[in-house]
């Protein structure tokens, strides 16, 4: 995979025309493909009943919208809406083939601005694009006002410093951690964002959506290695090595390139003994009536 495939780190689809797929689409097919069961548990926990109207916000590749089909049933249905026409293409060609296409739909939108009256979905679901995004405090006011009163926001993030847990040495990985730091932190659009799994509830907080509960998910992932792992795990790698290297040390940045580097003898998706964990970060908000908030407000 080359250097052009990962950058995980800029605003998702900026510099991008409608018709034209992010250079990260390889790297998440490969997650949502090597890692579809772990994906499809965090759906199965989340709260939808038979017959729900759910919005898929940020669908990209359709993946989660053909999960949570199977959630609702044939009585529910689902949106998919993106705002890349080149994705939604794609999105409507893998749910094409499912038994329960008729009620998946996708559309053309922007989250600063859904194409939805108010309170139009029991479930508003957002996978790995709040923290991409200019203003991840004005996307959740929008996707809890698109949401029904009683009904939820599921938001599924990570927090980028704790997300993967690779062999590597410690020292190595303090120094590299600390580099990756340095490197969010010169991010002009601001580094915070990045961290925003840990802060989830505090931001739902933020737009009214009570009863915050955070759920974490760990994914693994074991020698022998599929195609999928590892093209998923080395573009993980680049991109960390493409952001931190320019904030290592010489030391650092030889050890790290030993490692991480796919054309070396020890590089570490090579390992017969290879292990990795990455952490997932489900919040589930619900929307109370404005009565409700307000009588809260007026108690607390």
């Amino acid at each position: 995979m080359t250097a052009s495939t990962a950058d995980f780190g800029r605003e998702a689809g900026a510099g991008l025309s409608d018709d034209e797929l992010p250079a990260y689409a390889p790297m998440l097919a490969a997650f949502h493909r090597t890692c579809a069961s772990d994906l499809q548990k965090i759906i199965a926990d989340l709260p939808i009943k038979p017959g729900a109207r759910v919005l898929d916000m940020a669908c990209g590749d359709g993946a989660y919208s053909l999960w949570l089909a199977e959630r609702v049933g044939p009585t529910g249905s689902v949106i998919g809406v993106d705002r890349s026409t080149a994705y939604l293409d794609v999105a409507r060609e893998q749910a094409r083939s499912s038994p329960l296409s008729p009620i998946i739909s996708f559309q053309q939108g922007d989250i600063a601005e859904l194409p939805f009256a108010d309170d139009s979905f029991d479930l508003v679901w957002c996978a790995h694009s709040l923290y991409s995004l200019p203003d991840p405090v004005a996307a959740l006011h929008e996707l809890r006002r698109v949401a029904s009163v009683g009904g939820h926001v599921a938001i599924l993030e990570n927090d980028t410093l704790h997300h993967h847990l690779l062999p590597w040495p410690a020292e190595l990985e303090l120094a590299v951690r600390s580099a990756q730091l340095d490197a969010l932190e010169a991010d002009v659009d601001g580094s915070g964002k990045f961290y925003i799994g840990r802060d989830l509830c505090r931001v739902f907080d933020m737009v009214d959506l009570s009863a915050c509960c955070v759920t974490s998910y760990t994914i693994d992932h074991r020698a022998p290695l599929s195609a999928d792992e590892r093209s998923f795990l080395g573009a993980y790698l680049e991109d960390l090595g493409k952001r931190a290297r320019p904030y290592m040390d010489v030391a650092t940045r030889t050890a790290f390139d030993l490692l991480l580097r796919p054309y070396s003898s020890l590089y570490l998706l090579d390992r017969g003994d290879f292990f990795s964990s990455h952490l997932e970060l489900v919040a589930v908000g619900t929307k109370q009536a404005e009565a409700t908030l307000k009588e809260r407000a007026i108690g607390g």
